[in-house]
């Protein structure tokens, strides 16, 4: 991030920042990990909510995008969007919006984890005269959303037999695997493998012969991407970067390419400097306070935080009162979906706007 350019934005604070090329280079080092491992990108959108960085990961090589919602779906597909994974399990009425997408075009794939699902995905696109997709979502070890694997034969058997949907494969998510150690992202992605490798090979007895297996987030992609049975993985952080990376060793301060950019707005000289945005601004995601710089790349301390308000320790006796600096979050995610636009700066113009047209889009 160019804290130099992003600070000097001529508008009122707090607000978002981004820096293009940052993100630019970020999109090209992710795919060029998956070339490299002839894997294709999947990235997750979530992290950023902008059709027009869709569009910059799919001219890049991406194959397509993740959701995870089916209201994100709707704003991607309206911003030419056309191949979308909803990576997160739904219900009910909601099967009816994607099947109204797959009318219009869109490529719609579902990850399930019950049989129930599949016949509402199933009544839903045959109501509609559609052919939808999906995937069956396992559980390695998240504890979340996804199927067990002793409960898998059933639910493909069931899946592979009903009319209006087609079986493509597996997903596996493992977002719990960020430890800093990346020798322990490792051996617990190795451990994942021996989970799915009997379901992977279910698939091809059944004559899937080549079927998707759809695993990672940004911590583990490095290792994935070397897992023969893999065909795509699925990071969304990476575009971004943020400090949670950074501490895990996925990235250099540099690399963080989002920022919202605060003003001093009171201060005790030689003690505290006040900053007009809180964690209504940037998500202290875990109870992680961001990381405050001055336009010279200078690190001041957070002592606190409140829902308008970050309070710094200040280092010198000197006025700051009206001095920009910016914040720089644990979590990219959760503060981009405080931010209804965000500022963009590059190298070809000072700044431009960007709507985040998938903010809040939570149904």
């Amino acid at each position: 991030m160019n804290f130099r350019k992003a600070i000097s934005i001529p508008f009122d604070t707090p607000f978002m920042v981004i820096d293009k090329e940052q993100v630019a280079r970020n999109i090209s080092k992710m795919q060029s990990l998956a070339n490299q491992g002839n894997k294709d990108l999947r990235p997750h959108i979530k992290t950023h909510k902008i059709p027009e960085l869709a569009e910059m990961q799919l001219a890049s090589g991406a194959k397509g995008i993740c959701v995870q919602k089916v209201a994100e779906a709707e704003v991607m597909f309206r911003g030419s969007i056309r191949d979308i994974f909803l990576t997160n399990e739904i219900f009910g009425t909601k099967f009816n919006r994607l099947a109204t997408l797959l009318t219009q075009g869109a490529e719609i794939t579902v990850a399930i984890d019950n049989s129930t699902s599949v016949k509402q995905f199933s009544d839903a696109c045959r109501f509609f005269g559609v052919q939808g997709h999906v995937i069956i979502d396992v559980n390695i070890g998240m504890n979340r959303c996804g199927i067990d694997s002793g409960d898998f034969m059933k639910l493909l058997f069931k899946t592979m037999n009903t009319p209006g949907i087609v079986l493509d494969g597996i997903m596996a998510y493992d977002g719990h695997v960020n430890y800093p150690e990346p020798e322990k992202r490792m051996m617990e992605v190795k451990r994942e493998e021996k989970v799915l490798q009997p379901l992977i090979d279910e698939f091809k007895r059944k004559g899937i012969v080549d079927p998707v297996i759809s695993v990672g987030g940004t911590p583990t992609a490095e290792f994935w991407a070397a897992s023969p049975e893999v065909t795509e993985i699925q990071p969304g952080t990476y575009i971004y970067y943020d400090l949670h990376c950074m501490q895990m060793g996925l990235c250099n301060l540099d690399d963080i390419a989002i920022g919202v950019v605060s003003m001093i707005t009171s201060e005790k000289m030689g003690e505290r400097l006040v900053l007009d945005a809180g964690y209504k601004s940037v998500s202290i995601d875990q109870g992680v306070y961001p990381s405050v710089f001055d336009e010279n790349g200078s690190e001041y301390k957070v002592i606190s935080m409140s829902e308008e308000h970050t309070v710094l320790k200040s280092t010198d006796s000197r006025t700051h009162l009206g001095e920009k600096f910016i914040m720089l979050p644990y979590h990219a995610c959760t503060t981009t979906d405080l931010w209804d636009t965000t500022y963009a700066i590059s190298e070809e113009r000072d700044f431009e706007t960007i709507a985040i047209k998938a903010r809040g889009k939570r149904e």
